[in-house]
Parts: C-alpha cells; sequence; structure tokens
C-alpha cells in the first residue's frame, strides 16, 4: 500500500480584524474609525502537500481542509461544505 502526499489549504475560520487608532476631527470630537478586516473567514493563507492531518494541531481560528483539485490558492476564499 502507497501512501501518496495530497494538497491540504490552510484557512481561516476566524476574520482578521484591526481597529484603526481613534483620532481628533476638525470639529474637536474623537472619531473612531470602524475594524477593519484585512482577511474574512474563509481566507486561505497557506497550502501545503500532507500525507495525512493525524497529528498536526491547528492553531485557534484557522483549519485545514483537502484541496486534491488544487483550486484554492494563496489568497483565495475557501467556503466549507455545510454540516449534514
Amino acid at each position: 500500500m502507497t501512501i501518496t502526499a495530497q494538497n491540504y489549504i490552510l484557512y481561516r475560520t476566524t476574520a482578521l480584524t484591526y481597529q484603526p487608532a481613534s483620532y481628533t476631527g476638525i470639529d474637536g470630537k474623537t472619531v473612531t474609525p470602524a475594524a477593519v478586516t484585512t482577511q474574512a473567514v474563509g481566507y486561505v493563507v497557506g497550502t501545503q502537500m500532507l500525507f495525512s492531518l493525524t497529528g498536526i494541531t491547528v492553531p485557534a481560528g484557522f483549519a485545514y481542509a483537502l484541496d486534491a483539485d488544487g483550486k484554492y490558492p494563496v489568497g483565495s476564499i475557501y467556503t466549507p461544505p455545510a454540516a449534514s
């Protein structure tokens, strides 16, 4: 039995956002800009050839998915299938 490496993607399960700094407007009032999302949920941050996911620990806010066809390059958005 031969085990073959397959293409997996690492994608975000939580968005990466940041809060721009507040500033004082010309009217003297404090302005707090809205938070900005730089990487949405599903954003593919990496691809990797793996034999399996056994023993791999994924950081909080990320998940692996098999991408055998290579449809999801880094920077694309992956939408996982709905849970059944």
